[in-house]
Parts: C-alpha cells; sequence; structure tokens
C-alpha cells in the first residue's frame, strides 16, 4: 500500500515504543529473575521473525491474490514509501501472536516472543530501506551482502531470494539465487 512519509518512518518510532513497553512492564511486573525468561522468549521472537518474513514474502506476497498485487506496486517502484502502515501491522502482531502466547503461557513470555517479532520486523524494515535507498553501501559487509541478494530478488527471472533480513530459509527451502562466479582470465 502507498503510505505518506509519516505513515512508512511511524514504525521507527511506534515499534521502539512498544519494545519499551513491553520490557519495562515485564521487568516491574515479574522482577529480574523472570528477565532471563523474557530475554530468551524474545530471542526466540527474533528467531520466528525470521522465518516468518520469509514465509509472508514467499507465500503471501508473491502468491495470495490481493497481496501479489500490493508487493507488486514495491517491485515496480522500489523506492516509493509502500508497505503496512503501523496502525495495521502492530493490532495484527497483537492479535495472531500476543494474545495467544498470553493465554497459553502468561505475559512475560508473550511480551518477550512480541518484543523479539516487532525487533525483527523493525531491523527488517530499517535493512530494506537501506537497500533501496542507499546510494553507495560500504564494498564489504553485511549490508552490502544482504543487497546484493535481495537485488537478485528484484531483478532475476528465477523466483527466490524471499529472506531479507537473513539468507538462512532461502538455503534450507531452496529458493537462494546465488551469485554467478566471476571467471577468470
Amino acid at each position: 500500500m502507498q503510505l505518506s512519509k509519516f505513515d512508512y518512518y511511524c514504525d521507527y518510532v511506534a515499534y521502539p515504543i512498544v519494545i519499551g513497553a513491553l520490557a519495562t512492564g515485564s521487568l516491574v511486573h515479574h522482577g529480574n529473575h523472570d528477565i532471563l525468561v523474557w530475554s530468551a522468549a524474545m530471542l526466540g521472537g527474533i528467531a520466528f521473525w525470521t522465518l516468518a518474513e520469509y514465509w509472508v514474502h514467499r507465500v503471501l506476497m508473491h502468491g495470495y491474490g490481493v497481496f501479489v498485487a500490493a508487493h507488486a506496486m514495491h517491485h515496480a517502484a522500489p523506492r516509493a514509501y509502500i508497505g503496512t502502515p503501523a496502525w495495521i501491522s502492530m493490532p495484527t502482531l497483537l492479535g495472531i501472536i500476543f494474545l495467544p502466547l498470553w493465554f497459553w503461557f502468561g505475559f512475560n513470555i508473550a511480551s518477550g516472543t512480541l518484543a523479539g517479532v516487532m525487533t525483527g520486523y523493525t531491523w527488517y524494515g530499517l535493512l530494506h530501506h537501506l537497500m533501496h535507498h542507499l546510494q553507495n553501501p560500504p564494498a564489504l559487509g553485511y549490508l552490502r551482502n544482504l543487497q546484493s541478494r535481495h537485488m537478485r530478488h528484484h531483478y532475476s527471472p528465477k523466483a527466490g531470494n524471499f529472506g531479507v533480513t537473513t539468507g538462512v530459509w532461502d538455503r534450507l527451502f531452496g529458493t537462494l539465487i546465488g551469485s554467478k562466479p566471476m571467471l577468470r582470465n
């Protein structure tokens, strides 16, 4: 969906505030001992996010009706302010992740997991933005490698490289589009 600049950049303010509130709420209500449980749940949420990012991009954005049309806008105009506004993404994450986990495992695990997913989502958004808007990323390194792999997603005739923050799931599920080997003289 085409967003205003405000809606596009809102995630980078709203999500850190919610993540901080979740961490504070857990620490205040559960004490220092349970912060280890919360931290482990947060790490699990980050790991879960990478799989969710891959699955949503591969299955929904490239294969399911209305999502395909919306995602095609991004492929047609990679630098446009296209995305999901926080007023949609945040309640969706609350309903799909936080509420069921709170019901089954309690607030501490639910809030830690949600904070991890939100951290992963925010990191994804930031990296994806930089991949499309940063003109000269460092010649070597994490961002340059991610950008190179993501550009193969956009411009290869082969479908693949659905993971943005990591290529782990593309490797595991056989959707990795590798770079062409350089020819030696």
